[in-house]
């Protein structure tokens, strides 16, 4: 028999991947089952929404009280506002899939004509009259539909809703990535925005699916000991947590990259070999990295959020909606504090946004490592040439005062592709980014912040001196600070002093 593996793509079949029970998310949901709820169930994409839901359907049938039915409903996005052929679909879904979830006795048979002629009200009303044993309704992707089709199925929902248990669902539940109250649904029909509360202001609750916590990153790992005799150093396990913040789709991935893509023969697993699969997965550039980067790239009130928070900029007059759709994408933690969410794509994101710049680098690597150890100042001393030449020609990023930032990000990044570390702290309110560089045993501190007014010397200087105390430096420490004026010439815009003596650390300061 085959053994189970990590999942990277699509729902948890148990029988061929490791499955991890939420027992307290699942208990929440039957809850509001048991109560005849209509309502919400949400998360970022890849976090085990469907997994979780196609276990509960199939645990609820097997209790037998109620007859479980979940369908998806993503076939139907490509109807858009043509509300007949988006039925159409969704009945197709509810007759097929009651072939894989229901036993024979409990399949709904009309014959094709009357489907047809039926919208989603009539089926589920004559399903539901039919049926011996109430009926719970999980219809996923509900947020892939659009326009009038997406209003006339929460419409219809809210209108059959009265008459439930005996004459429609007992319960519903529609999953998708966002809260529904927070969709703005245009009607092709009426001409006019629609809220999704106002379609459907019959749900009770919404519920949001919360990323993996320590204990099931454990039993996920595992399982995999206990299906593959491969052990995990001491650590190993949660310094997957802590990269990964518990993000299920992060887990399994580094999971897989770890134990079958880099290290399928090796009996103990390091923290060493952990550093490296990190490295590779980010490499790899997956979907779901790419998405996240694709989202960056397109939608203004992400960049709005974002993009500040990688200059350590305060966030001021913040829409909460578009907070909160940071939040529901997965880019920002689901907490009070503005963050990345997770170490990982604290990486990605800086990563993403150079990897043009970096394309366009002509530079030798080598270089840098002649003798063995990392020579970052003559790397400065180059990337302040290349910044010179080709600053004024990177300005067409999506967001330029991040410019600066985003070339020498991409500098820095040989550093990883030489074998060393780079460490991102986002300072936020305090307009400044802290970068830990890490090669063999040396480390060096770089503060990088944009020049807005003429702030104190000594703050900045006393900003680089913290974070060389936090690396536990008293040489290696660097000031970077660009000025914004690129109108200035280069002789008035350009300086630099080494080695200056601050609170007893070595820093070098160049201003450009």
């Amino acid at each position: 028999m085959r053994k189970k593996f990590f999942n990277v793509a699509g729902p948890c079949k148990k029988d061929i991947h490791y499955f991890v029970e939420r027992p307290i998310d699942t208990k929440s949901l039957m809850a509001l089952i048991e109560d005849q709820k209509y309502f919400i169930h949400h998360a970022p994409r890849q976090t085990g929404k469907s997994s979780l839901l196609i276990d509960l359907c199939e645990k609820i049938n097997k209790e037998g009280e109620y007859t479980c039915l979940y369908i998806n409903v993503e076939s139907a996005q490509t109807t858009r506002n043509n509300v007949e052929k988006c039925m159409k679909s969704i009945l197709d879904q509810i007759t097929i899939q009651q072939l894989f979830f229901l036993p024979n006795e409990e399949h709904f048979h009309l014959d094709k004509d009357e489907t047809l002629s039926l919208d989603l009200i009539n089926y589920l009303s004559l399903w539901s009259r039919n049926n011996k044993k109430p009926i719970v309704l999980i219809i996923d992707e509900i947020d892939s539909l659009i326009g009038d089709g997406l209003v006339s199925v929460l419409r219809q929902l809210r209108s059959g809703y009265t008459n439930r248990p005996n004459a429609f669902p007992h319960s519903v539940l529609l999953n998708g990535v966002r809260d529904l109250r927070d969709y703005r649904i245009y009607s092709k029909a009426e001409d006019k925005w629609l809220t999704g509360g106002s379609c459907f202001n019959i749900k009770s609750d919404s519920i949001r699916l919360n990323n993996f916590n320590l204990e099931h990153v454990k039993d996920l790992f595992n399982q995999h000991s206990k299906e593959h005799n491969q052990v995990f150093e001491i650590g190993v396990v949660e310094e997957i947590f802590r990269l990964t913040d518990g993000q299920p789709w992060l887990c399994n991935a580094l999971g897989d990259m770890l134990c079958f893509k880099l290290f399928k023969d090796k009996n103990t697993l390091t923290l060493g070999d952990l550093k490296i699969a990190k490295e590779k997965l980010i490499l790899r550039r997956d979907t779901h990295i790419d998405q996240l980067y694709h989202k960056l790239e397109t939608e203004e009130r992400l960049r709005n959020i974002v993009m500040p928070m990688l200059l350590g900029d305060q966030i001021f007059n913040a829409k909460e909606e578009d907070l909160q759709y940071c939040k529901d994408l997965g880019i920002l933690k689901n907490s009070k504090q503005i963050e990345i969410a997770n170490p990982i794509y604290k990486e990605v994101l800086p990563r993403e946004l150079s990897n043009p710049v970096q394309q366009g680098m002509a530079i030798v690597e080598s270089d840098y490592y002649k003798s063995g150890n990392l020579d970052l100042k003559l790397m400065m001393n180059d990337f302040v040439d290349f910044y010179r030449e080709h600053v004024t020609g990177q300005l067409s990023f999506f967001y330029n005062e991040i410019t600066p930032h985003i070339m020498i990000m991409a500098y820095l990044q040989r550093v990883v592709n030489g074998g060393g570390e780079i460490h991102r702290e986002y300072a936020l309110g305090r307009r400044r980014l802290d970068v830990g560089v890490f090669y063999k045993r040396q480390k060096f501190a770089i503060e990088i912040k944009v020049k807005r007014t003429e702030r104190s010397r000594k703050e900045s200087l006393q900003q680089t001196a913290d974070y060389m105390d936090l690396l536990g430096i008293i040489k290696g420490g660097w000031l970077i600070i660009f000025d914004q004026d690129l109108s200035k010439p280069w002789q008035d815009r350009y300086h630099q002093e080494n080695d200056v003596v601050y609170d007893g650390k070595k820093i070098t300061v160049i201003e450009m």
